[in-house]
C-alpha cells in the first residue's frame, strides 16, 4: 500500500492527475496596474481618465466643428472644472499631467497628433489652474513643408524637446484659435 490508498503505482498516478486543478494563470501585469490606478488617489485617476478620453473627443472634434470651435469648448469646459485655489507647485502639476497623458497614451493607444496630444496637455493643465501657450512651427524638408505643435509656459517647451523645437520657425504668438475666428468675423 502506498500513501494515497492505491496498492497499484499506476493507479496512484492516475488518481492524482484526476486531483489536481488546473488553475488559469493570474494575469499580474493587469492586477498590477488595477492597483497602480486606485493607488493614484481621485485627483491622479481623474486626470488619468481625461487624458485618456480627451484625445478621442478633440480629434472628433477637429473633424465635425474645427480647430478653434474645439478650442473653444475646450477652454469653456476647463474653466468650469477649475481648481480655485492657486496652484502651489505648477511644474509638478505638469510632470504629472505630462506622466499620465503618456500613461494614458500607451494604454489605449490612442496619442493622436501633436495637435491633439497639445490641446490635451493644455486642456489638462488649464483645468488644473496652470497655464499654458500652444504653439504652431512650420519647417521646410527638401520639398515639403512641415507643421508642428507644442505647449510653452514662459517660453520654454513643455512637451516637446527644445532641440526639436529648435528646428521649427515658430509663429511670434501663442495660437489662440478660438478668439482668431472671433476677430475674423468682426
Amino acid at each position: 500500500m502506498n500513501p494515497y490508498g492505491s496498492p497499484n503505482p499506476e493507479q496512484t498516478a492516475k488518481a492524482w492527475r484526476r486531483c489536481t486543478i488546473k488553475v488559469a494563470p493570474l494575469r499580474m501585469p493587469a492586477l498590477r496596474k488595477l492597483r497602480t490606478f486606485w493607488l493614484l488617489g481621485n485627483g491622479g485617476r481623474e486626470l488619468l481618465l481625461e487624458a485618456a478620453v480627451l484625445p478621442i473627443l478633440i480629434a472628433a472634434s477637429f473633424r465635425l466643428a474645427g480647430v478653434a470651435r474645439t478650442q473653444a469648448w475646450l477652454r469653456r469646459w476647463a474653466r468650469l472644472g477649475r481648481k480655485r485655489a492657486p496652484v502651489p507647485d505648477p511644474q509638478a502639476t505638469i510632470r504629472s499631467a505630462r506622466r499620465l497623458q503618456r500613461i494614458a497614451g500607451s494604454l489605449t493607444g490612442l496619442g493622436g497628433t501633436c495637435l491633439v496630444r497639445s490641446f490635451t496637455l493644455w486642456t489638462l493643465l488649464l483645468r488644473r489652474g496652470v497655464g499654458a501657450d500652444i504653439r504652431i512651427g512650420l519647417r521646410k524638408s527638401e520639398e515639403t513643408f512641415e507643421g508642428h505643435a507644442w505647449l510653452e509656459r514662459a517660453g520654454m517647451p513643455i512637451n516637446e524637446d527644445a532641440a526639436v523645437v529648435a528646428t521649427y520657425s515658430a509663429y511670434h504668438e501663442a495660437m489662440a484659435f478660438d478668439t482668431m475666428r472671433k476677430m475674423v468675423r468682426q
